[in-house]
């Protein structure tokens, strides 16, 4: 798979080390491609990091940077017009293995943190404690049916190996280990698996086409949903005033109620399921996750 990497924001990198936040969205680009970047001024530049309100300065002491192995299902918008291939990432799951790196003004690294799995979560290195725990969701990343229910998963070993994710622990099921981070999981094979898909639920609010990431309910036991746009109309998602959390990435959270032209997909690369070389978008009518 690609190695890929994008800049955190100052609010994003705290997300991650101390709430376990476990998403990403926005611009990404091949780590590859931006290999010679190594102080925090080279950064600022090969990442476009000097949009209007921008919390990155080229004088900074550091950037942390967010270094991701891309997955199938993860999907990406070609950004074109800029030297450096760039794509923007819709609202994912961060993918197993990922890396969240501090670079100094000097050219050196460190490594804050990484993420196991949806198992096991986010592992810092430095901090003295874990980071706090997510709140599994199936609106984004794997859903795998195991034993007849729908779990929370991840795919490792080069596809061979899901792991499944319980917040709490299993009443029947056997096999699940508790990980550090408290989150119960167990690895299986994929062929034991006999379901494996990210489930892609889209909709408009107030004509705003958006991804739905979130769903709860709240005291008044009303379902609310938190949305992302889906990057195709910047303006528009100024004007509705929807959270910036970072350059081409807003979000909201509204009711359930609130949203028209719901789409709900099931999104099946090739490698977890057979047949052709693409990812495939099946449409779910009846069933509900």
């Amino acid at each position: 798979m690609t190695l890929m990497q994008k800049a955190i924001t100052p609010a994003l990198s705290r997300a991650h080390l101390e709430d376990g936040y476990d998403r990403m969205a926005g611009y990404v680009v091949r780590a590859e491609d931006v290999a010679f970047a190594t102080t925090p001024a080279q950064l600022f530049e090969v990442h476009g990091l000097g949009y209007p309100g921008s919390p990155f300065r080229p004088d900074a002491h550091y950037i942390d940077l967010l270094r991701f192995e891309s997955g199938p299902q993860l999907q990406y918008r070609d950004v074109p017009g800029y030297i450096v291939p760039l794509w923007w990432l819709r609202h994912s799951r961060v993918t197993p293995g990922a890396e969240l790196v501090r670079v100094f003004a000097d050219g050196s690294a460190t490594l804050l943190a990484r993420y196991g799995d949806v198992g096991t979560g986010w592992s810092a290195t430095h901090l003295g404690h874990r980071p706090a725990l997510a709140s599994l969701s199936r609106c984004v990343g794997p859903v795998a049916k195991w034993h007849s229910a729908y779990l929370e998963a991840d795919v490792v070993d080069g596809g061979q190996t899901v792991v499944l994710a319980l917040a709490n622990p299993p009443l029947a099921e056997t096999g699940f280990h508790q990980a550090p981070s408290g989150r119960w999981f167990r690895r299986v094979p994929r062929e034991d698996v006999s379901e494996l898909f990210e489930l892609d639920l889209t909709a408009r609010w107030n004509g705003l086409a958006v991804r739905v990431v979130d769903q709860w309910q709240d005291a008044q036991r009303y379902v609310v949903a938190r949305i992302s746009h889906l990057g195709d109309d910047l303006d528009h998602a100024e004007h509705l005033r929807l959270d910036r959390v970072e350059a081409g990435v807003y979000e909201a959270v509204v009711y359930a109620a609130e949203l028209t032209d719901i789409q709900t997909n099931q999104v099946v690369p090739h490698t977890w399921s057979p047949g052709p070389s693409r990812a495939l978008r099946r449409p779910v009518t009846t069933q509900s996750y």
